[in-house]
């Protein structure tokens, strides 16, 4: 073959023929190669393809721990960073990116939020009673977590890893109305794979299934109401909705579209649910996601709650899903009944960061309820007390419920236009408790904002 080759070069006239021709050439001396090269070729873009996409995983990772640190650092200058003797959970990437305060939230988003939470909690959780590094103790899972915290975050969380079931232990059967809440925390590499959904369900639980060893087994159920969170990257997430019945479905909807999902990736989000019979309303930090009439199997008590990991690609210390700040609660309060004719209403629904009176903007939907009660009532004045919990020292507990008291008189001034003259305000601590102050029902419950009219 070379022969002949020479043979032809020595033939043609012209540069630009003869340079054809040893490019031919080279083709046909490489033909034969090609076989016993192949697998070496494929093997070869296929660890190229891993290697990138591992660097642009670990460039994802930096990235998000030199944001960490610099907030972290910025912390300790302002005098409210963490001493490195103060408890926290295993060091991972995912659990650093998610470093931006819970007071930073935008409230402007919650403008429009009309979520008033029910009126007797029946069960809360924020893991506040178990330790660092394992397991919930009242939790059952077919895989594994663990209780964390979370660097610029309060409180503690639990970890949740894909692959896994999360469910609570028995409560309370839930009424025809009730809500539900909680807050979570998600974190991904965001390197272009596709993350695992998180599957909430509210479901019935036998009496004999306390342990909850018969529902891991085979996840069944009379019924149950499942939302389904699809996480995405650049306005690629969704939502859907689902309701079952002995194992049929009773209801599904198509997938929604979740955009701005991805946008709260790296801090917490607030969820927010509320049940009416068959009637199921969601907000996502502020603004509604669904109100459909009938969806929810009401002859079905619901008295169980499973956060359902699915399976994932990536490796644990890539992505960071959490939860925490769970409260169930049943009954509709007649707030307008209960202040103007009773003379007493009861709140649990205004929410304050931890040892401040900066209130929460998940609080907006119960202040403008009753900002509206009081508008249409000029003439009713009002006292309003703050409690607490006896976590920390009793003298603060009394003078944050004062500034707690005196931050909800100035929201309803400011924000709903209620004359200041009509509002006093007074605190009572944690001198006046509901409920014991060894569960987190119980703190939740005593932490409680009160009007009484005057």
């Amino acid at each position: 073959m070379v022969t002949l080759i020479l043979l032809t070069l020595h033939k043609v006239k012209g540069m630009k023929k003869i340079k054809l021709l040893i490019a031919s050439a080279l083709v046909c001396l490489a033909i034969p190669q090609y076989s016993l090269a192949q697998n070496s070729v494929f093997d070869r873009l296929k660890q190229k393809v891993k290697d990138r996409a591992n660097q642009k995983v670990d460039e994802s990772m930096d990235k998000g721990l030199d944001k960490a640190e610099e907030t972290a650092e910025g912390e300790v200058k302002k005098g409210t960073g963490k001493s490195k003797g103060s408890a926290e959970s295993k060091s991972t990437a995912s659990e650093n990116t998610a470093s931006q305060s819970y007071a930073s939230r935008d409230a402007k988003s919650f403008s429009r939020y009309d979520f008033v939470p029910g009126e007797q909690i029946v069960y809360a959780e924020d893991f506040s009673q178990d330790v660092i590094g394992e397991f919930p103790l009242k939790w059952i899972t077919n895989n594994r977590g663990e209780v964390v915290t979370l660097n610029g975050q309060t409180g503690k969380w639990l970890r949740m890893f894909h692959t896994s079931h999360f469910v609570s232990p028995p409560m309370k059967n839930l009424s025809e109305n009730y809500t539900v809440e909680f807050d979570m925390v998600l974190t991904f590499p965001n390197d272009g794979s596709v993350y695992p959904e998180l599957r909430f369900k509210l479901f019935n639980s036998p009496k004999d299934d306390a342990n909850g060893k018969k529902y891991l087994q085979n996840f069944d159920s009379k019924g149950d109401v499942v939302i389904v969170f699809s996480p995405g990257e650049e306005g690629g997430s969704s939502i859907r909705l689902e309701s079952n019945r002995d194992g049929r479905n009773e209801f599904v909807n198509d997938q929604k579209g979740l955009k701005k999902l991805d946008s709260y990736y790296g801090r917490p989000f607030h969820v927010a649910i509320w049940v009416q019979k068959q009637r199921l309303r969601m907000w996502i930090e502020g603004e509604k996601v669904y109100d459909i009439p009938q969806v929810v199997p009401s002859d079905i008590p619901f008295n169980r709650m499973d956060m359902e990991v699915t399976s994932g690609i990536q490796e644990d210390n890539q992505i960071g899903l959490y939860l925490s700040n769970i409260k169930f609660a049943i009954g509709s309060p007649d707030m307008r009944n209960k202040l103007i004719n009773e003379g007493k209403f009861v709140t649990n629904g205004i929410l304050f960061d931890v040892n401040s009176d900066k209130i929460k903007p998940e609080s907006y939907g119960v202040l403008k309820e009753l900002g509206t009660v009081l508008k249409e009532n000029p003439t009713v004045k009002v006292k309003v007390i703050g409690h607490t919990d006896s976590d920390g020292d009793e003298a603060k507990n009394m003078d944050l419920s004062k500034r707690r008291a005196a931050a909800v008189k100035k929201a309803l001034s400011t924000d709903f236009g209620i004359d200041a003259s009509r509002l006093e305000t007074d605190g009572k601590g944690e001198t006046q408790p509901i409920d014991a102050n060894t569960t987190a029902e119980g703190k939740a419950k005593n932490r409680r904002v009160e009007f009484i009219k005057l």
